[in-house]
């Protein structure tokens, strides 16, 4: 009777440990990614949806996307193709979840900063393997998928897909226009494609005068060979001063 009661003891204890690790195992799962309903998508690393009750801005962890409305800079080259591959993912998945990292869940403009799945599926993976999207934006300690996504980027890069068409237009600060302005597509494509296939026509390369937007709304133009030319960072290009002035920028002194 004593070894009997035993074996019904051990048994009991077995079934129990099993069962606390089955639901470790869920609640482990259910606490890493949180389904959200999608209300818009704003460009390619920022998105708004339905969280705890509320409408909030969604910033994707670790890339960044050329700039689609930026009040300086402007629509950037393949902005739009990021912007539209990005709504085309999202609204074409059945699930859509968000997970966060170990850091900070928001940043100081009150934007959730998290990772997104669009069906089980890492949208910053798809759009990075796309050449839409360049690893950027990395902050100790949300850097658990950095390493991954760097090298899906350096296969991107290696083929010259999509941002990486252009030597110098991926900075690590961002993006440069000039870049793809007076660059040269990569081998059999044509400065005339349209949009569509990522590539880009572009006035005469020697419109090298500077057109920059300070902090202040001050539209000044930049001479080649000028006072911190080099560094910099053009909102618009122009071939002559004429033109420069036209649209309302004055020389820098």
């Amino acid at each position: 009777m004593k070894k009997w009661g035993l074996l019904l003891i051990g048994c009991l204890v077995f079934i129990l440990q099993a069962c606390t690790e089955v639901k470790e195992t869920k609640t482990n799962d259910s606490k890493n990614r949180i389904d959200v309903e999608v209300v818009s998508i704003m460009d390619g690393d920022t998105i708004k949806v339905k969280y705890d009750g509320e409408t909030k801005k969604v910033r994707y962890l670790l890339v960044d996307a050329p700039e689609m409305y930026h009040k300086q800079l402007g629509e950037q080259p393949f902005g739009r193709e990021a912007q539209t591959r990005n709504r085309e993912i999202l609204n074409n998945a059945k699930q859509v979840s968000i997970e966060f990292d170990v850091g900070e869940h928001e940043d100081k403009y009150g934007r959730l900063l998290a990772y997104i799945y669009a069906d089980g599926k890492s949208v910053q993976e798809q759009l990075i393997r796309e050449g839409l999207v360049r690893v950027g934006y990395i902050y100790e300690p949300n850097t658990t998928n950095v390493k991954d996504f760097e090298k899906i980027q350096d296969e991107a890069k290696s083929s010259r897909k999509g941002i990486w068409q252009y030597d110098g237009y991926v900075t690590n600060r961002g993006f440069d226009k000039s870049a793809v302005k007076n660059g040269l597509p990569t081998e059999g494509q044509s400065k005339t494609t349209n949009k569509s296939d990522n590539s880009y026509q572009f006035n005469n390369t020697s419109c090298s005068i500077k057109g920059n937007i300070n902090s202040k709304g001050n539209k000044i133009y930049h001479m080649p060979g000028s006072n911190n030319y080099d560094v910099v960072k053009e909102e618009k290009m122009f071939c002559t001063e004429k033109e420069a002035e036209q649209a309302g920028f004055k020389k820098a002194s």
